[in-house]
Order: structure tokens, then sequence, then C-alpha cells
């Protein structure tokens, strides 16, 4: 439960904005994809916050979701670079979930297995 009140917290900070995430938007995302409070985010962490932040968008529950609206939603525009396959400008959450491998490694500069809290919050930024 406390996992879906920071989550929710975190999609009304984002959709209260289009500029550059807030220190807090980064605080509340960074408590809310580190599950196992272990100063890191592993990739499976890492996975799981955006496909908890796109569940939250798709309120139908249609597994797709036009990528104007996910993108600024998630306030992580490199993430959704790409992540439209298809180019039927839709995001469905396969192509999410294999879009963020990639973006993990990314963000990962050190390659670590995880990734420290500084370079998620560069994974936020626009």
């Amino acid at each position: 439960m406390k996992l879906i009140v920071s989550m929710a917290v975190v999609l009304l900070l984002a959709a209260c904005s289009t500029k550059a995430p807030s220190d807090r938007y980064i605080i509340n995302s960074i408590k809310t994809a580190d599950l196992d409070s272990s100063k890191s985010i592993s990739r499976n962490e890492f996975k799981m916050y955006f496909q908890g932040r796109f569940s939250q968008i798709d309120a139908g529950d249609t597994g797709k979701l036009p990528a104007k609206k996910l993108c600024p939603a998630i306030l992580a525009e490199r993430i959704c670079e790409g992540a439209d396959v298809n180019q039927d400008k839709y995001i469905t959450i396969d192509e999410l979930y294999n879009r963020l491998d990639g973006e993990f490694d990314r963000v990962n500069k050190d390659g670590k297995g995880d990734i420290s809290y500084k370079e998620f919050h560069e994974a936020l930024l626009p």
C-alpha cells in the first residue's frame, strides 16, 4: 500500500509540470524505486518503477498508451526515445519493458550491477 501511495504522489507531481523534475520529485522517485532500501537501484527495481508508472497512467488497463501522453508523464523522455518500435505512436507495456534494459545500461555509467541514486536521477532528466 505504501508503494502505491508513493507512486501516486510521484505521478501527481509529474502531471503538474513539464519542466525539469524538482528535487522533491527526484527524492520521491528514488524512494519509490529503491524497493529494498539498499541505497542503489537494481535493474529489476528500475524496470518495476517504470512499469508501475506505465500502469498508473494506463487507467483503462489497455496495455498501450499514446507516446504523447506517456513520455511527459514519466518525465523521462530518453526512455521513450525508440520505445515505439512499430511507430504507431503508441507505446505498449512490452515495448517499454524492452526499452528499459537498454536505458538501464545507458545510465549505469560505472558498469556495476546496480545504479546509484545520481545515475537514476540522470535517467529522469529530459
